[in-house]
């Protein structure tokens, strides 16, 4: 199977959950903070109109198809691939892997509700999870360097991120070095269970965006 794919000239990883967690465990026993991100097709919808996203998601030490229509188009017609996407298989997988281990997580987004909601879901998901700490961006007082602070006084494990694309990437392009952690995960909107006029919005709000990448694509063969 391919371990990488291009779709509108950004390089994605394509491995199996299998594959994707050993390289997990190799995170979680490196000196330095490791980075990955579900990527979505909004993610690579913004990337084609902006090179530091772009940069930035192409320098991800993993990132992880959110969505299957990523895969059809770019090709990888794997019937194993697309159900792990489907099914958020990476997710489960490392969920179970840092709960097993005993990780602490760190749990970051941009308002107090956003943290509020992602802390409730991990609690009533996974009651054995250990959190050892939140901050929202909207409790920002100054630069970055309190946020950053705010983080290293816990030193957890792993960081979970909502932050929205952009702000994320640029915040990790500006302070990936500065932060003690094993890995920082961008989960992005797809850990979020799914329910009632928010489900709602999410299809309408994802089929647009395939429409957009599907024009995309379309312009960018063309210019090749």
């Amino acid at each position: 199977m391919i371990k990488k794919i291009e779709i509108l000239d950004i390089q994605l990883d394509n491995y199996t959950v299998s594959e994707a967690m050993l390289q997990v465990e190799t995170y979680l026993n490196n000196t330095v903070m490791n980075t990955i991100e579900d990527i979505s097709m909004e993610m690579l919808v913004l990337a084609g109109e902006d090179e530091v996203l772009k940069e930035c998601i192409e320098h991800l030490d993993l990132a992880i198809v959110s969505e299957k229509e990523i895969l059809k188009a770019a090709g990888v017609n794997s019937v194993q691939r697309i159900r792990e996407t489907v099914d958020k298989q990476f997710f489960a997988e490392f969920m179970k892997r840092i709960i097993r281990n005993n990780k602490t997580v760190y749990l970051f987004g941009e308002t107090r509700q956003q943290t509020g909601q992602l802390t409730a879901f991990l609690k009533e998901s996974y009651a054995r999870l250990q959190i050892a700490g939140s901050f929202s961006m909207e409790d920002c007082v100054g630069d970055f360097d309190g946020v950053v602070n705010e983080i290293n006084i816990v030193t957890p494990d792993v960081i979970f991120s909502v932050l929205p694309t952009p702000r994320q990437e640029y915040f990790l392009m500006e302070n990936k070095e500065k932060i003690n952690a094993k890995i920082w995960y961008g989960l992005g909107s797809g850990y979020e269970k799914v329910h009632g006029v928010s489900y709602i919005r999410r299809q309408a709000k994802k089929l647009l965006h395939r429409g957009m990448l599907k024009r995309m694509l379309s312009r960018y063969n063309q210019e090749k």
